[in-house]
Order: C-alpha cells, then structure tokens, then sequence
C-alpha cells in the first residue's frame, strides 16, 4: 500500500460504502481517495486508481468485475471465497491484532475483490448472482468457505447453507468466529448442511463455555489455532529438516498448553496430508491443527 494508502483508511473506505448499501440508498460513491491518483514512479497511474474505476462500474452496472470465486493456487489449492475481515467477523476479537486477511490491502484487486462481494452478499440482486457463479462450480471439488471475513449474520449462514445443501457434489469447509450465530441457527432447530466442516478458529471473543457448546454441533471438525513461537516457519518443501524441528517445537508448545494431540498446518494446504486436507477432513475430527505466530 504505502504512499497510496493504508488499512485503516481502506477500512474506513469499505464501512461507509457498507452502511449506504445497508440503508437502501442509491449508492453513491465517496470521492476516490487521494492516495489513489498518485502516480506510480513510471509516471503511470496507479493500480488503485484502476481498480477504483472498475469498482465505480460495478455499483453503477451491479456486474462483477473480479471474480466472485477464486481458483486454486499452490498454497490453496481449493476453490475460495472472500469478504472483507474485520467489517464481516463479529466474532472477532483478539485475532484483529494479527489477522493475515490484512495482508491482502495490498493488493488493489484483493481488496475491491472483498469489498465486491461483502456487498452482493446484502442485496436481493446480489446474491442472485453470487448464486449463478455458484452453481457454475464444477462438481466434485473443495470449496474453502471463508478465506477472509465471516459468517455476518444469520441470513448470511442461511444463504450459504441453503447453497449448500443443493450442491451436496461439493465438499466445503471454513474456519469461523461467528460461534453466537451458529448457536443461533442451531437453537432454531436449522439443518446444517453435511457437506460443510467448521473449524472453530482462535483469536475470537468469545469464552471456553462457548467454545464448548460449538464443539456440540454436527459441522464441528476442531480448532484451529495460532501458538505464539519465537520463529518463522520453513518451507515444508525447501527445507524439510528445519521445518519437521520447528514443528516438533510447536508440538511441544501445544503441549505446555494441555492441548494434547495436535496436527501442524505447514501452511499449504496442498502439502497437508498425501490425501485429505485436514481442516476440511472428518479424519481429523477433534484434533487441534495448529500454526505459528509469529
């Protein structure tokens, strides 16, 4: 981002656009920031600018620009959805200090690729078309169901859940803080689909007696938990031998902890197991997949 923007003024930026879709207004778009039309040192205009265009033809034609669904990649190889953290996560707590989504602001298209589909999500025509580009997903594959935000509401989980339900060919998972609304739609007698698996992730604000009652649900696979470490992670495939130490170590925090079996994420999903991934996987019920902070 630097001399162009920032997380807090993209932040900003996305709240206000979201409270105007929230009231039902005709949009109408705050000015571009400045930070936007600062030339790059070529003297081209910036990635910022260009994707601000295509955002302002996206609310005036309500036509994705970016895709809604991204493809796998060598560190996800699922197909992935994304919103924007912080303004979908009401569960957040302490993950908002280290949250990684962040990452993304710096990258124009990540960004207004979230900020793009945070607002389809809340609107009548919206959700139509997140559910054609849905259905559009071919059959048989894992579909990583958040990658960033979250579950904002119950209607949210109900859309999402109701999706799911009718491509029972698709195999999704997630990893969640929205713990009071999966209690909400369970304490409402809804089915949850089958062919989801929630991991329920650390860093939120909700409490053990929570926890607990998460772990009661059909969906619940396990945690998903970030362990503070005094180094950074190897490459699994670079350097197996440092990283087999550094997950040996991480073992050993989580047992300090009482955490007592635990599978170590090495941070490619990908490269989890020979065969199933193991956050999306009834294999690995109820044991905690672990990752370092650092």
């Amino acid at each position: 981002m630097g001399k162009y923007t920032n997380k807090l003024e993209l932040l900003t930026l996305a709240t206000e656009i979201i409270q105007h879709v929230e009231h039902g207004a005709p949009m109408l778009l705050p000015e571009m920031p400045k930070g936007f039309a600062i030339l790059q040192d070529s003297g081209a205009e910036s990635h910022w600018r260009r994707e601000w265009r295509k955002f302002e033809r996206f609310i005036s034609t309500g036509a994705p620009q970016w895709g809604i669904f991204k493809n796998g990649n060598s560190k996800l190889p699922f197909v992935a959805f994304s919103a924007l953290p912080a303004v979908t996560c009401p569960g957040a707590g302490d993950c908002l200090k280290w949250c990684y989504s962040f990452k993304a602001f710096r990258y124009p298209a990540a960004y207004f690729r979230q900020l793009q589909n945070t607002i389809l999500l809340m609107t009548g025509p919206g959700r139509a078309t997140l559910r054609q580009a849905f259905n559009e997903i071919d059959s048989g594959l894992d579909v990583r169901l958040y990658v960033d935000g979250d579950f904002d509401s119950i209607e949210t989980m109900g859309f999402w859940f109701n999706l799911l339900n009718s491509r029972q060919d698709l195999r999704a998972y997630g990893y969640s803080k929205s713990w009071a609304i999966f209690l909400e739609w369970a304490n409402l007698k809804r089915p949850f689909p089958s062919n989801y698996v929630l991991n329920a992730s650390s860093g939120s604000k909700y409490d053990d007696i929570m926890l607990a009652k998460i772990k009661t649900l059909p969906v619940y696979r396990g945690t998903f938990e970030a362990l503070p470490i005094d180094e950074k992670m190897p490459d699994k495939a670079a350097k197996p031998e440092a990283f087999q130490r550094w997950a040996a170590k991480l073992r050993n925090i989580a047992a300090d902890l009482g955490m007592g079996k635990v599978w170590v994420c090495p941070g490619k999903c990908g490269e989890c197991t020979p065969t199933v991934h193991a956050c999306g996987s009834r294999q690995f019920d109820n044991i905690p997949v672990v990752i370092g902070l650092h």
